[in-house]
Order: C-alpha cells, then sequence, then structure tokens
C-alpha cells in the first residue's frame, strides 16, 4: 500500500506542477478555454489568473506536513470536477481546447483525454482515502520513509518502466509526426505537378545572390600553376564553375555525362572544375575526367566561399564575372542548368536567373 500511495501522489503532484507552470503567462487562452467550457466570460477573465496558481498550491499543500490532507482533498475535487467537464462536453459532442492534465499546450479533448483525468482524479481519491494519518508528514516525508525499505527497489523499477514507456511514447509520436510530414509533402509536390510547376523551379537560396560579383579566391591546378579568380572571369566568356571531389562517385557519372553532351554541342563558355582531395587521388579516379588545369582546394575553402555543400555542384557566371543563377546540385539540376541556357543561348533569349532546388 505504501508504494502505491506514493506513485500516486507523486503522480498528481506532478500533473498539477506541469499544469500549473504550462499556463503561466498565458491567461488570455486559459480564459478562452474555460469559455469554451461553458463558464461565463466575466468569470473565466477573473478565474484564468489565478489558476496556474492554484494548481501549484494544491501540489505545495501535497508535499506539506499538516496541510497535504487537505491538498489530496482540493486535488481529487478539483480533478473530479475537470474530469466531469470534459465528459459532458465530449457527450454533447464538443471538442474545446483544454490545457488539461498531462499537457503542455491547449489542444481539443477527446475521449483520451478523459481517461486520463478520470485515472488522475482516482490518484488522488485514493491518496486522500489513505486519511490524515498516513498524510501527516506530507508526500515527501512518505517517499523518505519508503526509500528506506525495500520497496524502494520496486519503486524504482517502476520508475525506470515508466521512462522507458514515456520514451516509446515519444518515439512513436515523433514517427507518426514525421509521416504526416512527408504526407503533407508529397500531397504538395503532386499538387504542383497538377498545376504544371516544375519540381525543381523554385529553391532556397544559398553562397552568393545573382547578379552579385564572384568571390576572388586563388588556387593551384593539377598541374601545380598557380591562378587567381580574376584571370578564370569577367573576360568577357561565361563560365560553369564545377565542383567535385576525387572521392564523389556521382562526380564521375556528371563528369561522363557533361563532357560527352558538351562534345555534341559545342560551348559557349569556359568550363572551370574545381576540386578536392589529393593531386594523386584525383589523378588516379577522376584522371580521364578532368584536365590539368582542374583547381585543386586545399580542403573545401573554394567551396565555403560559394556556398557549396555537395558535390557535385555548379555554379553558371555570366561575362562579366557576376553569379548568373543559384547553385545547382546533383547530376540532373546540373545537366538542366547548362543545356537550358544552351537552349537560350541558341533562341537568343536574354539570360535569366533560374532557381534549381
Amino acid at each position: 500500500m505504501g508504494i502505491l500511495f506514493v506513485v500516486c501522489g507523486i503522480a498528481v503532484v506532478l500533473v498539477l506542477t506541469l499544469a500549473g507552470v504550462s499556463k503561466f503567462g498565458r491567461a488570455a487562452e486559459t480564459a478562452g478555454a474555460m469559455r469554451e467550457f461553458g463558464l461565463p466570460a466575466r468569470w473565466a477573465d477573473r478565474a484564468a489568473p489565478v489558476l496556474p496558481a492554484a494548481e501549484l498550491g494544491i501540489a505545495v499543500c501535497l508535499l506539506t506536513p499538516g496541510v497535504a490532507w487537505a491538498g489530496a482533498l482540493a486535488a481529487t475535487l478539483f480533478m473530479a470536477l475537470v474530469t466531469m467537464l470534459v465528459t459532458v462536453a465530449l457527450l454533447q459532442n464538443r471538442h474545446p481546447s483544454c490545457n488539461c492534465f498531462g499537457q503542455v499546450r491547449a489542444a481539443p479533448v477527446s475521449w483520451g483525454v478523459a481517461l486520463r483525468s478520470l485515472l488522475l482524479t482516482l490518484c488522488a481519491a485514493y491518496v486522500l482515502w489513505t486519511g490524515p494519518a498516513q498524510l501527516d508528514q506530507g508526500l515527501l516525508a512518505a517517499a523518505g520513509k519508503l526509500a528506506a525499505t525495500p520497496g524502494a527497489a520496486v519503486l524504482a523499477s517502476l520508475a525506470v518502466a515508466c521512462l522507458f514507456l514515456l520514451q516509446g511514447w515519444l518515439s512513436l509520436n515523433l514517427v507518426r509526426q514525421q509521416g504526416r510530414l512527408l504526407l503533407k509533402i508529397d500531397n504538395l509536390e503532386q499538387r504542383l505537378a497538377a498545376a504544371g510547376i516544375p519540381e525543381h523551379q523554385f529553391a532556397p537560396l544559398t553562397g552568393p545572390l545573382p547578379g552579385s560579383a564572384a568571390p576572388a579566391f586563388s588556387a593551384v591546378t593539377l598541374a601545380g600553376a598557380a591562378v587567381s579568380s580574376s584571370t578564370l572571369f569577367g573576360n568577357g566568356t561565361p563560365s560553369l564553375l564545377l565542383f567535385v571531389s576525387a572521392d564523389c562517385a556521382p562526380c564521375q557519372d556528371l563528369l561522363a555525362d557533361l563532357l560527352a553532351w558538351r562534345g555534341a554541342h559545342p560551348p559557349r563558355d569556359r568550363l572551370v572544375i574545381v576540386t578536392s582531395g589529393t593531386a594523386q587521388a584525383n589523378r588516379d579516379k577522376l584522371g580521364g575526367l578532368i584536365g590539368a588545369d582542374a583547381l585543386l582546394q586545399e580542403e573545401r575553402e573554394i567551396n565555403a566561399l560559394f556556398g557549396v555543400v555537395a558535390t557535385p555542384s555548379a555554379l553558371l557566371l555570366g561575362a562579366d564575372g557576376s553569379i548568373a543563377a543559384p547553385i545547382a546540385i546533383g547530376k540532373d539540376q546540373i545537366m538542366a542548368l547548362v543545356q537550358g541556357t544552351r537552349a537560350r543561348d541558341g533562341a537568343g533569349l536574354p539570360g535569366r536567373h533560374i532557381a534549381y532546388s
């Protein structure tokens, strides 16, 4: 009986504390919930600021010697009232928002909320039923006495089990939320496709904005020659700045397709390849796909200048050395960027900034 008494009492204290703390500073929201349950607006506006203090006061009373039994009585009556209000609302097919016991944020009530409130009411009633004698020293004293008995191990096991159950519940809800987000994303993609909007039309911008000047840098080619961005860009010829890596398998596929496409369609821009890794690794893995004039960065310092976070990536630079389009990431986007630029040039259309996701 001692273990059940302490568990029920501590559960009531924790729930009341959580409920009280979560309502502080949210009097307007609390008053709105009270009005939804049928309390007159005048009373709700007056009771809302007092409710958090009342919940915390009941929790403190349960822990305090001399007034613990009074706290148990108040907790039982209060939780019974909330349970009754929730049940009546549900029977009337109403679902008012409630920051009820165990909830950090207000949410529409359900039968699960009613069941939880009923269980907490029974816990408070059981603590009250034990009588003033056992509650005379307060719940903390009762918990301290229990810790000195063999029942403490049982209590600790129950606490650990509750923690595991809580972790499982949180994980399950996280997975469900992730599933809902994925469904919403799929729905949005289907609606965009139905509206004729290409999937890769929009994307968040990273790195320098289109129209801005390309960041200045210096580097060494695979052949060991020192070069600077001022000699590469802004000389009247557009440039395609391609970022790859020796350890990037998709980069090899992209380079093969890109070089084949440029061989079939004489390019009007200059291809500037920036790679990372050791010179020998690049020769071994990309030797047939990149030339000796490819730029070799010590780490990823050039990637950082242009906001490149993944390889392969590409940036289109205008004839004046300015950024002509946001970063294209991956083979499909890079090929779309290259082919789109060729199509516009062939049609005599002015270049425009295109965002790829």
